[in-house]
């Protein structure tokens, strides 16, 4: 069945106006907002890696701090310029960690700001979640990474698997849970 191009169009206008306005404001800036990251991150701060590099030596130090309550000799080697894309964790010389731009949790954090600007709210009630959100995944990512090095350690065989699925589904949990409390008042007093 061939269907012409005014018949689409009306079925996506139809399916368009049953979508909540609530929703559709929420999709509609989500996109935009998408796409407006994605440009500018592609174009013009990954090619320099800012904040990449600034966050990656950051999750650095303090994954290497978290882990010298543990260990002895822990130290943290930076990455000092664009072609090295991944700071080393070492214990007693050895490198047990790299955290690579990827593992900073930039994305994270960009997605977690964005539902904020996307979901409805006062601007002072984006302001005090996103002050809460920032630290509070910069803290989570920390262990994250920490307890990826202690596994690497103590427990090789378990490093993929909690690496690729448990952890990063611990973090998303975590946001989530920071959406929700967010979502929870706002929900409540449109009801």
């Amino acid at each position: 069945m061939i269907y012409s191009s005014n018949i689409v169009l009306a079925d996506l206008k139809a399916l368009y106006n049953k979508v909540p306005p609530l929703v559709r404001s929420f999709l509609l800036r989500a996109l935009a907002l998408f796409i407006a990251w994605q440009l500018l991150y592609t174009f013009v701060l990954a090619p320099v890696r800012i904040p990449d590099r600034q966050l990656t030596n950051a999750t650095a130090f303090s994954t290497a701090r978290l882990m010298s309550v543990f260990y002895n000799n822990v130290n943290a080697l930076y990455s000092h310029n664009n072609a090295t894309r991944a700071a080393i964790i070492t214990v007693s010389g050895k490198g047990v960690l790299g955290i690579l731009d990827p593992c900073n949790a930039l994305d994270i954090i960009v997605l977690y700001i964005s539902f904020l600007y996307c979901f409805p709210g006062s601007a002072m009630r984006r302001l005090v979640f996103a002050l809460i959100g920032l630290p509070y995944i910069y803290i989570i990512n920390t262990i994250r990474c920490a307890l990826i090095g202690w596994l690497n350690i103590e427990h090789r065989g378990w490093v993929d698997i909690s690496h690729h699925y448990l952890f990063t589904a611990a973090i998303y949990i975590a946001v989530f849970y920071l959406w929700m409390l967010y979502t929870k008042k706002t929900v409540r007093d449109a009801a």
